[in-house]
């Protein structure tokens, strides 16, 4: 036997046999000749892009359900407020889809959730200007409340207040509680004169539109 040529293995076929015998496990797919697989273009996603009325109520609508979820879930927003943020997310993203980069689902997916983070962090900006500048106004109304109506005088503080940016209205609330310079600067982590410059500014402001703060700026 071990003088064969010709010996078999232990499957029974001859060696010769199994080394000439086309192999059939590593047969390539047409595609791969080249070596580049090429992924077919998503049509449905380029339809998004051209703002395609019917591709964009599909996509939406596939993904409605996980932009509720979003604004409900991971951002704890009161359902109240859920279903106007997601309105504004896709509002936004027909606006943009001609701008979308990527041409997977995955890719596009990304995308609109990148679009519900910054609705949502507008959103918890304009409530904490909401909150803060109520707080400023309770304040300032006690300034009037001996020569005005105050609950209709409120109204022109808050008016006022709403053209201030969320800087100074937090110095001005943390002055108006009583807190000095150095105290507000020292809570909120920036320098004396920056502080000293928010207030400022925010006095000279609701100076010409209300006359409640005096000339001083001590």
């Amino acid at each position: 036997m071990g003088g064969k040529a010709d010996t078999l293995d232990m499957a029974g076929k001859s060696r010769s046999e199994r080394i000439t015998r086309p192999h059939v496990l590593f047969r390539k797919r047409p595609s791969e000749c080249s070596g580049v697989i090429r992924k077919p273009q998503d049509i449905s996603l380029e339809r998004v892009k051209q703002r395609d009325p019917e591709a964009l109520t599909a996509f939406f609508e596939e993904h409605e359900r996980k932009l509720f979820a979003y604004f409900s879930g991971p951002m704890h927003w009161h359902w109240s407020f859920v279903p106007d943020l997601v309105q504004e997310t896709i509002t936004r993203a027909i606006k943009s889809a001609p701008k979308m980069r990527g041409h997977t689902h995955a890719q596009a997916e990304a995308w609109l959730f990148g679009i519900a983070r910054n609705v949502h962090m507008q959103e918890v900006s304009k409530q904490v200007g909401i909150r803060l500048r109520l707080d400023v106004a309770r304040e300032l109304a006690k300034y009037v409340q001996r020569t005005y109506d105050v609950r209709w005088y409120r109204g022109d503080i808050l008016d006022a207040l709403a053209e201030l940016p969320l800087a100074q209205l937090e110095v001005l609330r943390l002055m108006l509680e009583g807190r000095t310079i150095r105290e507000i600067a020292h809570e909120l982590d920036l320098p004396d004169g920056t502080v000293a410059t928010r207030i400022h500014r925010a006095r000279q402001r609701l100076r010409e539109r209300l006359g409640l703060i005096g000339g001083d700026d001590d």
